[in-house]
Parts: C-alpha cells; sequence; structure tokens
C-alpha cells in the first residue's frame, strides 16, 4: 500500500473525493445521505471545517480546511462506518468505495473559489437536476441563502465570490450564485477533472 504524498498543514483547504466501486452506488436513497452527512458531523468536525461539499449518487466531494493533522483515521472511521452500515442494509459484501479517498491540497484561493463553483455543479453537469440550488445533498442552498448553515462554512468563498468591498450577506449570496451561474463547461471540464 502506497503511502499519501499530500502533506496535512492545519490551516490549510484540500479537496476530499471518492466514488463506489464500479458502477454501484453510494446513496441508493435519501436515508443514505443523510447517514452520511451524519458522520460527517461526527468523525471530520473536531478535525476539519466543512467548506463545502456535494453527495452524488455514485461519489462524493468534499471541501474542508483542516483544523489539525489528524485527519486520516476520522476519514477511514468515516468510510467504514458508512460502508458496514449500507453493506448490511442492503445485503451486499465486500467495498463500497473504488479505494482510499482522493486528496488534494488547494493552496490558490481563486482555485479554491472555482473548485466550489465545480463541486455545487456536480448535479447538474450530471444532469440530475436543472439548477444547482435544487440538488438538496450540497452545500449550495447554504452559499445561496435558501437554508440555514448547519455544519458547513462558506463565508471564506462567499467573502471572495464578488464584490470587494463590504456588503451584506444577501448580497455576498446573489454574488455567489450569479458565479455559478456563470459558467462554461468547457472550462469546468478541463480545468476540474479528477
Amino acid at each position: 500500500m502506497s503511502k499519501r504524498t499530500v502533506p496535512f498543514i492545519s490551516g490549510h483547504y484540500y479537496h476530499i473525493y471518492n466514488k463506489a466501486v464500479t458502477d454501484n452506488k453510494l446513496f441508493n436513497e435519501e436515508k443514505n445521505y443523510h447517514f452520511f452527512i451524519s458522520k460527517i458531523k461526527k468523525y471530520l468536525l473536531d478535525c476539519v471545517d466543512v467548506i463545502a461539499y456535494c453527495l452524488m449518487p455514485n461519489h462524493y466531494h468534499l471541501i474542508i480546511q483542516l483544523k489539525n493533522t489528524e485527519l486520516p483515521s476520522p476519514m477511514q472511521k468515516l468510510a467504514l462506518s458508512y460502508s458496514v452500515t449500507f453493506n448490511k442494509i442492503y445485503q451486499r459484501t465486500g467495498h463500497l468505495f473504488q479505494g482510499p479517498y482522493q486528496i488534494k491540497h488547494i493552496s490558490d484561493s481563486v482555485y479554491l473559489l472555482h473548485l466550489s463553483r465545480y463541486v455545487h455543479l456536480n448535479p447538474v453537469t450530471a444532469k440530475l437536476v436543472s439548477r444547482a440550488e435544487f440538488w438538496y445533498f450540497s452545500s449550495y442552498p447554504e452559499y445561496v441563502g435558501l437554508r440555514k448553515p448547519d455544519f458547513v462554512k462558506p463565508m471564506f468563498i462567499l467573502d471572495q465570490s464578488g464584490n470587494e468591498n463590504e456588503c451584506k450577506l444577501e448580497e455576498k449570496h446573489a454574488d455567489y450564485r450569479r458565479f455559478v451561474e456563470d459558467w462554461e463547461a468547457e472550462y469546468m471540464r478541463f480545468n476540474f477533472k479528477d
């Protein structure tokens, strides 16, 4: 088993993602999404701030900021806990995830901003919904003021998504909505391949 080469640095941002093995799904029904979110809250919130997320039927994306360097163990607990429960409910055996989670260090705030758009547009580009706000299992509703943040910390990205002057939260929500809706499919495909 190869060791990760990505350094875990407290205060830095990371993109974490993983997908289901072969053509399987990670989430078969609504309760699976809610259960996965409960596991994020249980295992990850002591070591990360969740900046953005999107749960798709066969994969997930998390944008996080590390609070400390203890991420590997909580991520393992999250994946194991979810997999064991999922396999038991659906009477299946074997691996649920394609492999260990993938992680990319984000050192550029502009990239972080565009990555948040990519993550939030996943359900639209997959043609699951016509607008990002219609996908419930993402942090996009928190970013545009449709849902009060529960565990997501959107302000770092909201603060850089539009008007640089101090403005009201409603204006930041509107700026981010415009930013997301003003995307180009070719740019997204070229720059954000996993």
